[in-house]
C-alpha cells in the first residue's frame, strides 16, 4: 500500500511556536497582578458602598463591636479590647476582665453593684462563668429590692437562689437555680435557651490599673450552702418569700438599670437632653451593636461603619424627645398615674403562694 509523503520536520517553525508561547506567558505574568488589583479595588468599593466592613488581609483578625460603649454605658475609665478570632473564655489576660455581649444584654454593668461583687466573691467565680439568665436574676433582684424598699444583699439572694453547675454550657459554667417555696422570677420563653452566648466575647481593662474586687480567673465554684440570715437580712428575705415575677426581663431595661442605681448614672448633658424621662426610656435599645472582623493594623474608625445612628466624636446619638418644662411636668405626672401599670408582685399578690411556674424559667440558659 503506498504511503503519503509526510512533510519534512522544520526546526524554524518549532522555534517560532515555542517563542510565541513564551511571549504569551510573559504577558500573562505582567498583566495578571494589575487585573487582580483592579478587581480587588472594585470589590472594596462595592463592599464599602453596601456598609460591609473592609479590612486589609494581613495579620491576625479581631472581632470588634461598634456601639458597645454607647449602648451599655461603659465609662471612659474602662478600655475595651477586641478578642482575637478563635479566643475562648479560657484565655486569661493580666488585668483584663473577659465579658460576653449577652451578659451586657442581660443587665451586667460596670462598675458592678456591691451585691453582684459579693456574690462573685462568695461563689469564687468570675462574671463570665455565670449564664446570661443568672445575670438577669441578679439584676432583677436588685431592681425589685429597690422598688420594694428592701435592703438586698448577697445572702438574701442566696436564700432564694442556689448556684448549680450548668451541664449544657460546659465545664465551670454555673447558673442560679430557684430554691423551693422562695422568690421566683420567670422570664419569657425566648430566654429559655441562650445558645451561642459564649461566641461574642471581648475584654475590658481599667485604664488606671485599679483592681476589680472580684475573681477574674476561671476556676471551680465553691459549695453554695444556704446562708445564715440574721435581723435585717432575715426580714428582707421574708418580704420576698413566695414572691413571683412574671416577664422579669422587663425590669432590666437600660433605663431602669440607671434609674435604680445598677448602671452608670446620667451625666449632666444627658439630664439636659431629657434622658432620665420615660419618653426616652427606649433610647439605649435604639443603638445597634454590630460585629466587625478587623485586622491588627486596621484603622477601626475607618473600617467600621455604624448604620442607623450618627456618630459624633465618641458618642452615638439617636432621636431624643425634648425634656418637659417645669410647668408641664406636674400635668404629665398626673396623666401618667391613671394608666400606670402595676408591679407584677402587686398584681399577683405575693402572699398567696406559688403561681405554678413551668420549668422553662431556670437560669441554665
Amino acid at each position: 500500500m503506498p504511503t503519503k509523503n509526510l512533510p519534512a520536520f522544520q526546526p524554524l517553525s518549532f522555534l517560532a511556536c515555542l517563542a510565541f508561547h513564551l511571549l504569551l506567558r510573559l504577558l500573562l505574568l505582567l498583566l495578571l497582578p494589575a487585573t487582580l488589583l483592579a478587581m480587588a479595588s472594585r470589590g472594596k468599593a462595592v463592599a464599602g458602598a453596601s456598609g460591609v466592613s473592609v479590612a486589609a488581609a494581613s495579620g491576625p483578625r479581631y472581632r470588634h463591636y461598634s456601639g458597645l460603649r454607647e449602648r451599655f454605658r461603659i465609662g471612659d475609665e474602662y478600655e475595651i479590647i477586641d478578642a482575637k478570632e478563635g479566643e475562648s473564655f479560657l484565655v486569661n489576660k493580666p488585668g483584663c476582665l473577659l465579658l460576653y455581649v449577652d451578659h451586657l444584654e442581660a443587665g451586667f454593668r460596670l462598675p458592678l453593684s456591691e451585691v453582684a461583687k459579693a456574690l462573685l466573691n462568695c461563689w469564687g467565680v468570675s462574671p463570665i462563668q455565670l449564664t446570661p439568665n443568672t445575670w438577669r436574676y441578679i439584676c432583677i433582684f436588685g431592681v425589685i429590692c429597690k422598688l420594694k424598699e428592701i435592703r438586698g444583699s448577697a445572702d438574701v439572694f442566696r436564700a432564694h437562689f442556689k448556684l448549680s453547675a450548668s451541664r449544657a454550657s460546659g465545664v465551670d459554667i454555673y447558673y442560679a437555680k430557684h430554691r423551693t417555696d422562695r422568690m421566683h422570677i420567670r422570664l419569657s420563653n425566648k430566654y429559655s435557651n441562650n445558645k451561642g452566648w459564649m461566641d461574642r466575647l471581648f475584654f475590658v481593662r481599667h485604664r488606671g490599673g485599679a483592681e476589680w474586687g472580684f475573681p477574674t480567673v476561671i476556676r471551680s465554684a465553691w459549695k453554695d450552702s444556704f446562708p445564715k440570715l440574721i435581723q435585717d437580712e432575715a426580714r428582707a428575705s421574708d418580704k420576698l418569700l413566695r414572691a413571683g415575677v412574671r416577664n422579669g426581663e422587663g425590669y432590666v431595661t437600660k433605663f431602669l438599670l440607671v434609674k435604680y442605681g445598677l448602671s452608670k448614672p446620667w451625666t449632666a448633658a444627658e439630664l439636659e437632653d431629657g434622658r432620665d424621662q420615660e419618653a426616652n426610656e427606649d433610647f439605649a435599645e435604639q443603638i445597634p451593636v454590630l460585629a466587625h472582623m478587623v485586622y491588627e493594623d486596621d484603622d477601626v474608625a475607618v473600617v467600621v461603619r455604624v448604620p442607623y445612628a450618627v456618630r459624633v466624636g465618641a458618642a452615638v446619638t439617636t432621636t431624643l424627645v425634648a425634656p418637659l418644662s417645669t410647668e408641664e411636668c406636674p400635668a404629665k405626672a398626673r396623666a401618667s398615674e391613671k394608666g400606670v401599670r402595676k408591679d407584677p408582685l402587686e398584681e399577683e399578690g405575693h402572699q398567696g403562694g406559688g403561681f405554678g411556674w413551668s420549668s422553662d424559667s431556670s437560669g441554665e440558659g
